[in-house]
């Protein structure tokens, strides 16, 4: 008899009073065992209204199914499976390559490697909308931290002469200079700057004058680092981009200057050419980077860098002939009236319940913590007042706790900003395809990117060849009997590059 695991999971009180109990999912595992002769050999229980809260029965149950070769789970429906978009992933991986089925009891679908092209299908398309909700997600954060940014914040740890504190009037996190060692900070880059001394020997100058590191001499390379560092006339380099920083210079602009000269770095040779794939293809010889190089002043070859070796910096292509390629397999994308996308909207429908479900139980426990944060706020003013605590300690504490729900805020901003980009943007692999083969043409390098990496991954070009692994979504849009282009004739589908023998997966 084959053996499954089940799994339970209620994530709010108003879940479990309104049908989603425990209980009840349990009994409709029992049953669906005894019809189906699959023999349930573990219950794994996951309850957040009992304080079980995260991940970590999620994990149990997928550490035990993979220890004891268990192949198949049961679960009430979708959502109760998926509590976190990265689940998707996950189960998608282990479906694949360990062949797991999950049955989805309530909903009457199993959903297995050998699953039909409808089922994948509908599933692949929810696995594309989590992986684009969590990368909206990121971008809000990262939006923030580029509007920080901006703004003259810094977003990492304050350097050696400085320190991360917050501002006492505004309540959030700045950067101060640090009296004590700003001193020596200055004091290495004048006499550096004279030519009179090497840093091995200001090391250990600094260091007989009391410039240490919990103790000990800073390193050479720290010294190095802090004499190319433009963060101490006022500037802030972060991913080779210049910004004038909020904080205090510690160093003057000439003294600087003069540092820097005395390195005698070479500056590295630019052009403005702005190359389509680089960054994107790999060698299919010996899995170097491919690269680009412009001829003539207008011809554009890409080849391996040759980084291991070998003679496959011989095996070149020319963009155009990329181009062909490429627009080729943006061409075979369905067009929105191909009559598949009644189906997707339909998977989007169940997505977005699943989503505003796991945002309301995120929101909900944030606003939670916050409150926390507050009344320790509200004790700890009282316990000044009345003369229990210091006011060293009641700053220190203070600040720590502001900063705290600061950052509760933010990513309360963050999931409400990412929400609304998200639903109107619902219908994004629709006009994904709509717009698609018109975005390609007209495109820049990193649009051009964008969406040949929505397809897929793992480009790669060898021997007059190119190869990519489509994402489970194109692959079966691609590749279903929906498209119009021929489908079923294997021949057709794969005989899109250099009119030879190419082929993409």
């Amino acid at each position: 008899m084959k053996s499954a695991v089940a799994y339970a999971r209620v994530s709010s009180k108003k879940q479990e009073d309104t049908g989603f109990s425990i209980p009840a999912q349990i009994e409709l595992f029992k049953q669906y065992s005894e019809k189906s002769g699959i023999k349930i050999v573990k219950f794994f229980i996951e309850n957040k209204t009992s304080g079980k809260a995260g991940r970590k029965i999620y994990n149990e149950m997928l550490a035990y199914i993979k220890e004891n070769n268990i192949k198949d789970i049961f679960v009430e429906k979708t959502d109760r499976i998926y509590r976190n978009f990265k689940d998707y992933v996950v189960l998608e991986d282990l479906s694949q390559n360990f062949n797991l089925v999950i049955h989805l009891v309530k909903e009457h679908v199993v959903l297995k490697r050998d699953s039909t092209s409808h089922e994948k299908l509908v599933h692949g398309f929810k696995v594309l909308m989590a992986k684009n909700y969590l990368d909206n997600l990121r971008e809000e954060v990262m939006k923030g931290r580029e509007e920080k940014i901006r703004e003259g914040g810094y977003p990492h740890k304050a350097p050696v002469g400085y320190y991360n504190d917050v501002n006492k009037s505004t309540k959030k996190k700045e950067i101060f200079v640090d009296i004590e060692k700003s001193v020596f900070v200055k004091r290495l880059f004048e006499l550096y700057s004279t030519g009179a001394y090497s840093v091995d020997e200001l090391r250990t100058k600094l260091f007989d004058e009391g410039f240490n590191h919990n103790g000990k001499p800073y390193s050479k390379p720290r010294l190095l680092f802090v004499l190319k560092d433009a963060f101490y006339i006022g500037k802030m380099k972060i991913k080779g981009v210049i910004y004038d920083g909020k904080h205090e210079p510690i160093i003057d602009i000439e003294t600087y200057n003069r540092v820097q000269k005395m390195f005698n770095q070479s500056k590295a040779r630019s052009h403005d050419v702005e190359f389509a794939y680089t960054g994107l293809l790999t060698c299919g010889h010996c899995g170097c980077q491919m690269t680009a190089e412009l001829k003539k002043g207008k011809y554009v070859y890409y080849h391996c860098t040759g980084k291991r070796g070998g003679t496959c910096k011989k095996d070149y292509i020319r963009e155009e002939k990329l181009d062909e390629v490429f627009l080729q397999l943006v061409e075979k994308i369905p067009a929105p009236d191909s009559g598949l996308f009644e189906i997707l909207r339909e998977a989007s429908i169940e997505f977005r319940k699943m989503k505003s479900e796991y945002e309301e139980t995120s929101m909900e426990e944030i606003q939670k913590q916050i409150s926390r944060l507050q009344n320790r706020l509200n004790n700890l003013y009282t316990d000044k007042l009345d003369g229990r605590i210091s006011q060293e300690f009641w700053l220190e504490k203070h600040n720590e706790w502001h900063a705290q729900k600061e950052e509760l805020i933010e990513k309360l901003k963050t999931i409400s900003n990412t929400s609304k980009t998200f639903d109107e943007g619902s219908n994004l692999l629709e006009n994904f395809c709509k717009h698609a083969r018109e975005a390609y043409l007209n495109g820049n390098a990193k649009k051009k990117q964008a969406i040949l990496k929505m397809l897929g991954s793992n480009f790669s070009y060898k021997d007059k060849e190119v190869s990519v692994v489509l994402t489970s979504v194109f692959n079966y849009l691609i590749n279903n009997d929906f498209v119009n282009y021929g489908a079923g004739d294997e021949a057709r589908t794969r005989d899109i590059l250099l009119g030879k023998e190419a082929f993409y997966h």
